[in-house]
C-alpha cells in the first residue's frame, strides 16, 4: 500500500469516527428521529480501534467542535440580550462570537456560522449603545452625562477599531461615521461650560482611535448546556429574528 493511499485510509477512518461520535451522542436521545441513528453509530464506534485513528487530528476536531459550541452559545446570548435591549451584555457575547467565529471560517466557510449575521448584530449593538450614550450626555444632568461618556468610553471607543478593519465593510464604516458625526454635531450647540469641556475632552479619543484592537473584556463565562438545549435556543432566537424586521443598516 502506497503512503499516499494509507494517509487517505487514515484520514477516512478519522472522519469516520468524528462522524460517528457526532451522531452516536447521547444528547440525540430526545429525538425519536436521531435515536436509531445513534445507537447504528455507538455500534459502529465500538469497532474502531484506537490505533486505526490519527491521535492529533482527531484531538483536533474535538478543539474545533468545543470551539464551534462556545460560538453558538456566545451568538445565543447575544442576540437574546440584543433582543431585551441589554446593548452591554449582548455586545460582550456577540465580540466573542464574532472573534471564535472567524478563526472558524478560517478553517473552512461551513465550519462556522453565518458572519455577516454576527457582523450585523455586532454594529446595530455599537449604534444602539452610541445612542444611550448621547441620549445621556444630552440630558445635562451630571450623573447622566458621566454614565453616558463611560458607555463610550468603555464599549464604544475601544471596540470601534473592530469595524475598521476584516476588509472593511462598507455598512461598517457608515456606522461608525454616524456615531462620530452624532458627537461632532454637539460642536455647533450651545451647552454649559462643564459640558463643553468634557465633550472636548471625549472627542479626540472618538475621532482619533487606529485600527489597533487594544484588547477584549473578560470572556463572558458560559453556563453549562447540553446540546438539546443549545438546539433549542438556537432554533427559537432564529426564529424570534426571522419575525423582526431587519435595520437595514
Amino acid at each position: 500500500m502506497s503512503w499516499s493511499t494509507l494517509s487517505r485510509t487514515r484520514h477516512q477512518r478519522k472522519s469516520l469516527r468524528t462522524l460517528l461520535e457526532q451522531f452516536g451522542d447521547r444528547n440525540l436521545s430526545f429525538d425519536e428521529r436521531c435515536h436509531n441513528i445513534m445507537k447504528v453509530a455507538q455500534a459502529k464506534l465500538e469497532m474502531i480501534k484506537p490505533e486505526e485513528v490519527n491521535l492529533e487530528e482527531y484531538e483536533e476536531w474535538h478543539a474545533d467542535y468545543k470551539k464551534f459550541r462556545e460560538t453558538t452559545m456566545y451568538l445565543i446570548t447575544g442576540l437574546e440580550n440584543f433582543q431585551r435591549e441589554s446593548y452591554i451584555d449582548s455586545l460582550l457575547f456577540l465580540l466573542c462570537a464574532y472573534q471564535n467565529n472567524k478563526e472558524l471560517l478560517s478553517k473552512g466557510p461551513y465550519r462556522g456560522h453565518d458572519g455577516e449575521l454576527i457582523s450585523h448584530y455586532r454594529r446595530e449593538c455599537l449604534l444602539k449603545l452610541n445612542e444611550q450614550a448621547a441620549e445621556l450626555f444630552e440630558s445635562g444632568e451630571d450623573g447622566d452625562v458621566n454614565n453616558g461618556l463611560i458607555i463610550m468610553n468603555e464599549f464604544i471607543v475601544p471596540f470601534l477599531p473592530l469595524l475598521l478593519v476584516d476588509d472593511m465593510e462598507e455598512k461598517d464604516i457608515l456606522a461608525v461615521e454616524d456615531m462620530r458625526n452624532r458627537w461632532c454635531s454637539y460642536l455647533g450647540q450651545e451647552m454649559e461650560a462643564n459640558l463643553q469641556e468634557k465633550l472636548t475632552d471625549f472627542l479626540p479619543k472618538l475621532l482619533d482611535c487606529s485600527t489597533e484592537i487594544k484588547g477584549f473584556h473578560e470572556p463572558p463565562k458560559l453556563p453549562s448546556y447540553s446540546a438539546h438545549e443549545l438546539c433549542e435556543r438556537f432554533a427559537r432566537i432564529m426564529l424570534s429574528l426571522s419575525r423582526t424586521p431587519a435595520d437595514g443598516r
